[in-house]
């Protein structure tokens, strides 16, 4: 794989589509990953109409939805047909991917950041990207914090950083350094820089923070062990990782502050959150690093693309133009965005009434090269906090249907791969009872063994999902530390016809014996197939603070995909 094609692999994985379910994002970010396709406004063109293809990351859809029903509406010309803009969501990188590969034939883009415009030319290796668009809106990286514990830390009297949290992260006394022993360790939330725009940004901003700079970091600066040190250290307190900040407000708003202290998010993701998710006051203060944050720019792009012709083109910077002068500074403000002009004012609810700060960030970190980029997701799948799971597969009978099961072994043989050898994994089946086939083990040590033992594994008997997820659950209990992130990942076709423990003996258990403690063991879920039993497994992971997915033999390769953004 060539450099280029890494350093894209790196922002293209799918990440709003799982085995068939498509996320409702509403003012919750741009995962910068894959996605599904939604067509907003209008849904047939008029006869004749020239159609302008339109994809956006989905952060956007309650602004531009609306807009683009009214464009149409209004009638505009190009060439003396009528103008028609069909709209469609579409996180940022699978619309890179989409643009790069030709399966995604739109005239007009705009991704959550133009630095994926240079990334699509530097896959393509031609100008699809002009180097100039004009930007839609804006809106900062930040570190969401909950209000008591950033004031414990000073703020907003003392502009805090990533070197505070490193600080927090490195001390073994966590909180009770800051007079508050009852919040225990520091714990951060941040998505996976392999998936997700905000991820990269945050890990990016690290490593900014650990050498001083603001512009041109090098991969002289990324390899060098101090700055890696320090950058490790922030891991560490990390609680896992995840595909969109999203799943980070939501978990926020169910379990508050022993989910996680801080999460790195966008200022749109943490004001939906204080506005619309808080829970009994408890409030989110948006910390704007002081050694500098991203800017999302989300800019306009007319593509230089050959499925593209020149009308389509012109329309397509005719509606841009458009939408330029329709979203005002107070039009997006109600989809919680900054106006896109350098140094404009913001208009409310971006005010320090709801913990944010129109006048903040005062640095804005420059975006690196893609060979930068590539350098440090290198050392950050190197120096990440390392995970401890088990991996659960059904093997009873009916798995042998449909071809579920060959396509579920060669799904988890993936997710193997994918993992980074000091994660230790282990392997526990089912049928009509669970079998331990192995425990964790370094996968450094351990891969080639466990990829040998899930393609030996054949289909037969019946199913104990209860037995199996409380043994599971109960074999990876007593390893939990602050040093892995720790996860079961259950696969099953059907619905328990086995166990002994009944379901209410294994959702209490879990209640019971999850609750309270500093560190989680979480279980994801894969309701695989038609007959699989999606609401017990959706109680499991709900239960646990994981997360439940579903698939079928078409898709279970992405959904494995989409869970190892967790690690």
């Amino acid at each position: 794989m060539t450099r280029a094609s890494r350093i894209f692999a790196i922002l293209v994985a799918a990440v709003l589509v799982v085995g068939g379910i498509v996320y409702a994002v509403t003012r919750g970010g741009d995962g910068g990953g894959g996605g599904t396709t939604t067509t907003t406004g209008t849904p047939t063109a008029p006869a004749g109409a020239l159609v302008v293809r339109f994809a956006y990351s989905p952060e956007k859809e309650q602004l531009i939805a609306p807009l683009i029903a009214r464009y149409n509406q209004e009638s505009h010309e190009q060439g003396g047909r009528r103008v028609f803009v069909q709209g469609e969501v579409v996180a940022s990188g699978a619309a890179a991917d989409g643009v790069v590969d030709g399966s995604l034939k739109v005239a007009l883009w705009s991704p959550a950041s133009s630095f994926w415009g240079r990334l699509v030319n530097w896959r393509a290796d031609r100008p699809l990207v002009d180097d100039t668009n004009p930007s839609l809106v804006r809106t900062p990286l930040v570190i969401a914090m909950w209000e008591p514990m950033a004031r414990a830390l000073g703020w907003p009297g003392k502009q805090l950083g990533w070197a505070d949290l490193a600080r927090l992260a490195r001390s073994p006394r966590g909180w009770a350094a800051y007079g508050h022993p009852e919040w225990g360790d520091f714990k951060l939330g941040h998505t996976n820089p392999e998936f997700s725009t905000s991820g990269l940004s945050a890990v990016a901003a690290q490593y900014y923070s650990s050498t001083g700079k603001v512009e041109g970091l090098t991969l002289a600066d990324v390899r060098d062990p101090k700055v890696r040190r320090q950058v490790r250290d922030i891991q560490r307190a990390v609680v896992h990782y995840g595909d969109t900040t999203l799943y980070f407000a939501d978990q926020l708003a169910a379990l508050g502050p022993g989910f996680a202290s801080a999460v790195a998010m966008e200022e749109v993701t943490l004001l939906d959150y204080n506005l619309n998710k808080a829970k009994g006051g408890q409030r989110l203060a948006a910390i704007y690093p002081r050694e500098g944050t991203f800017y999302s720019d989300n800019p306009l792009i007319a593509l230089n693309a050959p499925w593209a012709s020149p009308e389509q083109r012109a329309a397509a910077k005719g509606f841009a133009d458009w939408l330029v002068k329709e979203v005002t500074p107070a039009a997006a403000a109600a989809s919680y965005l900054r106006p896109a002009a350098t140094g404009a004012t913001p208009a409310a609810p971006i005010t320090r009434a709801n913990l944010v700060d129109p006048a903040q960030p005062r640095r804005a970190l420059s975006v690196p090269s893609p060979e930068v980029l590539d350098a440090i997701r290198t050392a950050w799948l190197a120096d990440r906090k390392p995970a401890r799971i088990e991996v659960v597969l059904d093997t009873s009978g009916s798995m042998a249907d449909e071809g579920k099961f060959l396509a579920a072994q060669r799904g988890l043989v993936d997710f193997l791969k994918r993992l980074q050898p000091q994660d230790e994994v282990g392997l526990t089946t089912f049928s009509d009872k669970p079998v331990r086939v192995a425990a964790p083990r370094p996968l450094r040590v351990a891969r080639a063994d466990l990829i040998r033992r899930v393609q030996g594994l054949f289909p037969d008997g019946g199913t104990a999902l209860y037995d199996t997820a409380l043994h599971a659950w109960e074999d990876l209990l007593p390893t939990l530390s602050r040093d892995r992130i720790s996860a079961v990942v259950l696969l099953t076709d059907g619905q328990d016809t086995s166990s002994q423990t009944t379901l209410g003996g294994l959702t209490r258990t879990l209640r019971e014996r999850g609750a309270g403690g500093e560190y989680q063991l979480r279980i994801f879920t894969i309701a695989y197939g038609s007959d699989a039993d999606r609401a017990v497994l959706k109680d499991i992971a709900a239960i646990t603070s994981g997360r439940a997915y579903e698939g079928d033999p078409d898709t279970i390769a992405q959904v494995y995909k989409q869970i190892s953004s967790f690690f």
